[in-house]
């Protein structure tokens, strides 16, 4: 059973993520934010979306956190196949247009499958 094949068109979502969630808990109290591993979570969910659950992470490059992200904020995600470069994706997570994380997602299926 191989990978569904890379999407040729642009990947996009849209979440708000609510105070409550266990994202923020620790992350600080009194002025919560959205920490880096979330951000990135999002994107791979996005990707998982079209491609399904059986793609995992296996690298990141050139990762910028530019902007804090709140509870409630409205999150636009982006994520774009690299041409000539299968399982790389270049994604923005953009917040009222302000980019607030950017960089390339390398995928692959998960270790071990079809041996």
């Amino acid at each position: 059973m191989g990978l569904n094949p890379p999407p040729a068109a642009t990947m996009t979502d849209q979440v708000a993520i609510p105070g409550a969630s266990p994202w923020f808990q620790g992350h600080f109290p009194g002025n919560p934010l959205l920490p880096g591993i979330a951000q990135l979570h999002l994107v791979m969910e996005a990707i998982r979306a079209t491609l399904g659950d059986a793609i995992c992470l296996t690298g990141l490059k050139r990762v910028r956190f530019k902007r804090m992200i709140r509870p409630e904020e409205t999150i636009a995600i982006t994520v774009d196949p690299v041409p000539d470069k299968p399982g790389m994706y270049r994604f923005q997570l953009t917040i009222e247009g302000d980019i607030a994380c950017s960089g390339l997602m390398l995928t692959g299926s998960p270790e071990g499958e079809g041996q």
